[in-house]
Formats: C-alpha cells, sequence, structure tokens
C-alpha cells in the first residue's frame, strides 16, 4: 500500500493512525504468508522431481515432463493444483502429437518401465514423428505464451504467482520453470534454484 493509499484510508474511515498501522501490518504479515507458502511449493515441485517441460525424452520436449506428473499423481504425490489439468492442456497437445490416447498412457506408465521405452510404446501404439516433426513439436511448445492465443493466460498467472516484473518470462515454459524454482539465466538456459 502506497503512502497515497495509506492517506486516503486514513481520511476516508476516520481511522486513527494506530487501526492504520495494524491495517497495514495484517497485510504486510498476509503478503509474507502467501510468498512463503509459494517458496514451499517450489520447494516441494523440486522435491516432487517434475522436469522441467524444456527436457527432452527421444528428442521430444514436455514428454518427460508429461510422464513425471502421472507418475506422481499415480502414487497420490501430485499436488491437487496440478491435477485439475491432467490430460489437458500441454498433456493434451503431446498425446495428440504422439497420436495417443492420453487414458492408455496413463495405464502403460503405471505398468512401469522407462522412459525411452514408454516413448517407444507411444511411437508403436500411435505415431513416431520424423525428425522434421520434432523440430516443428519442439519450437512451437518452447514458444507457447510468446506473442499467441496463451499469452493473456500467461500474464495473469504470472501476476498472480507475483512475477509481473519478470521480463525474462516470455513463454509458459519459462514460467513453469520459474514458477517451480528452476533459475533462469542467461539466454533462458536452466539451473537448479539453490535451496
Amino acid at each position: 500500500m502506497t503512502t497515497r493509499e495509506s492517506r486516503t484510508l486514513l481520511a476516508n474511515r476516520g481511522t486513527d493512525a494506530r487501526d492504520l498501522r495494524e491495517r497495514l501490518l495484517d497485510i504486510t504479515e498476509r503478503r509474507l504468508e502467501s510468498r512463503v507458502k509459494k517458496a514451499q511449493t517450489r520447494r516441494r515441485m523440486r522435491e516432487l522431481g517434475l522436469r522441467s517441460p524444456a527436457s527432452k525424452v527421444g528428442g521430444i520436449v514436455y514428454f518427460g515432463r508429461l510422464i513425471d506428473k502421472i507418475r506422481q499423481h499415480v502414487k497420490g504425490q501430485l499436488p491437487s493444483d496440478y491435477q485439475a489439468n491432467l490430460g489437458r492442456g500441454f498433456d493434451s497437445a503431446c498425446t495428440t502429437f504422439l497420436r495417443i490416447d492420453y487414458n492408455r498412457l496413463v495405464e502403460r506408465v503405471k505398468q512401469g518401465g522407462t522412459d525411452e521405452e514408454i516413448l517407444q510404446w507411444c511411437f508403436g501404439m500411435g505415431h513416431r514423428p520424423a525428425d522434421d516433426e520434432v523440430y516443428v513439436w519442439n519450437e512451437f511448445m518452447r514458444k507457447r505464451g510468446w506473442n499467441d492465443e496463451l499469452s493473456e493466460i500467461l500474464k495473469r498467472r504470472k501476476k498472480e504467482a507475483g512475477m509481473a516484473g519478470r521480463s525474462e518470462i516470455q513463454t509458459m515454459f519459462t514460467f513453469i520453470d520459474a514458477d517451480e524454482g528452476r533459475l533462469l539465466v542467461g539466454n533462458q538456459k536452466l539451473q537448479p534454484a539453490p535451496d
């Protein structure tokens, strides 16, 4: 709250300085609690081991993260705020790209196996993209949120996460990385965040 807002509040409510001070302390305390909760969530996400969406399996971005989310959900360890979009959004885009059904992929992941084995299963059940298709997929996904229909969503999510001023976050992938505590340095290369 700015000094001007404080004065306006004081003048409009007929409140004495002590009440105003208590209200300001309450606002500050709520903001601090919010920041602590966000930091704890980021720490939990790192502990869960969800990969960056930019990490590749078999040369394909996002697939490894999709598998991580399914595995954590099966174990009952995926936070509730991630569960609402399981099988939707980027998950759906990835399964559509591979031409496989999300629910069948979940069943396959439950059977176990390495990421590469599961990806090979996807190729056998759906579509094995050519190198140029993989390149187009990777570049398309890597830039989602940058001057496209997701730009407003990215802007809103940055604001909600307290990152509205972070100009280096220009795509959904970089937002996810920053939100989960992975640091962006240089040309948005990732480094693990310090504990």
